[in-house]
């Protein structure tokens, strides 16, 4: 649990800093712990992340983009 809100906060520190961002741009933001060669993974993991922000309203995506609400 506190790595997933752990990540979450790299998430929400990413969206800030990018702004309006795609998935590609935020993982590469967001999962610069990982080897590269695993970022079509990290890239599920952080639409679930992404997914939980917008039900939380946090967060909004539009055109392929995503970034904070509000």
């Amino acid at each position: 649990m506190a790595h997933r809100m752990s990540r979450e906060a790299k998430v929400i520190a990413a969206m800030q800093k990018l702004g309006p961002a795609t998935i590609d741009e935020l993982v590469t933001a967001v999962y610069d712990d990982v080897s590269p060669k695993l970022y079509p993974v990290a890239a599920r993991s952080l639409s679930a992340h992404l997914d939980k922000l917008i039900a939380d309203k946090r967060a909004l995506a539009l055109d392929g983009h995503w970034r904070l609400a509000g």
